[in-house]
């Protein structure tokens, strides 16, 4: 329902545990935050190891790169945001304690984990990412960039940092789209590589379809991958691909696997099948009809191969 109040309007989801409440102003999201009822504190409890990232494909699809503990900190902070029912705003800090951070990410180096913080905090602040949109009012193809956070800070005393992501990334972490992916954020929490962790966020968006495409050059652009960095792809499927795969095998809810696809004689795309743990077969419960298909399309998504037969299967 819309409630309107003055010059902005509370936009209300509800869930079976809480409630959603979006902040909109002339038309955009604002901010968001949570709520939930006194019945359903001790059932929210339950959920924290299942918290779920939920983000907008434009941005998983984004350009951009960043550092493992700097990805950690923006998908603790989406989150906990939602543990704390403060929801984001674009003046309200999210605080994430060294002793929490550890624990959501048993993989990070304990020796001086604020130290690790505070070193990812300054060089997120100076990041920025790519945003292929859409301008409204020419209906053309569009090239965004925005920063991830309008401030960053620590307390030494506290052991903590605190960060306040811009407004144009709030948008496109809370916006109401139809098109969005979302996971639990334990399936990334012991990935040691930041390109595994995109590449398993690219993948989970087409975990229902069970197969996914992924073009060289559009792969190595979305990783913000330099050009003299990688260069032989054979050292790209070794440190990039191999390892990303071998992640995701082990520590996340998928299972995947790949085979190079080759223009002529050059490698150009990547074929990935994607299975989740524990089903049947490929895309269980949601088989990928054209219809689906045209959907991810019409999104601005990669165009998206048809399914392979089990007597084609190659990998």
């Amino acid at each position: 329902m819309r409630v309107s109040a003055s010059n902005y309007e509370i936009f209300t989801v509800n869930y079976e545990i809480f409630t959603v409440n979006y902040v909109v102003i002339d038309g955009n999201i604002f901010g968001f935050y949570y709520e939930a009822s006194e019945e359903n504190i001790e059932a929210s409890m339950t959920i924290k190891k299942t918290d779920l990232v939920v983000k907008s494909n434009r941005l998983i699809e984004a350009s951009y790169r960043l550092g493992l503990n700097e990805q950690r900190i923006i998908l603790y902070a989406i989150c906990r945001c939602r543990e704390e029912q403060k929801g984001l705003f674009p003046d309200l800090p999210v605080t994430i304690t060294a002793d929490s951070f550890a624990r959501q990410f048993p993989s990070i180096d304990r020796t001086n984990v604020y130290r690790q913080l505070k070193d990812a905090m300054d060089a997120l602040y100076e990041r920025s990412v790519t945003i292929h949109d859409t301008d409204p009012a020419s209906g053309h193809a569009r090239v965004k960039k925005t920063r991830w956070v309008s401030e960053a800070a620590y307390v030494d005393g506290a052991g903590n940092v605190q960060v306040i992501f811009t407004p144009e990334v709030i948008k496109y972490i809370t916006r109401l789209e139809a098109e969005f992916t979302s996971y639990q954020l334990e399936k990334v929490g012991n990935m040691t590589s930041a390109h595994a962790v995109r590449i398993y966020e690219l993948l989970t968006q087409h975990r229902e379809i069970g197969s996914r495409t992924l073009n060289l050059a559009w792969l190595r652009e979305t990783l913000q991958i330099a050009p003299d960095e990688y260069k032989l792809t054979a050292d790209f499927k070794k440190w990039v691909i191999e390892v990303a795969v071998d992640q995701i095998n082990k520590h996340s809810d998928l299972t995947v696997s790949y085979k190079p696809v080759k223009t002529g004689r050059a490698i150009s795309d990547f074929a990935f099948k994607i299975k989740e743990k524990g089903s049947k077969g490929k895309g269980a419960g949601a088989p990928p009809d054209q219809a689906y298909r045209d959907k991810l399309e019409a999104a601005g998504q990669q165009r998206i191969p048809d399914p392979v037969t089990d007597d084609q299967e190659e990998f």
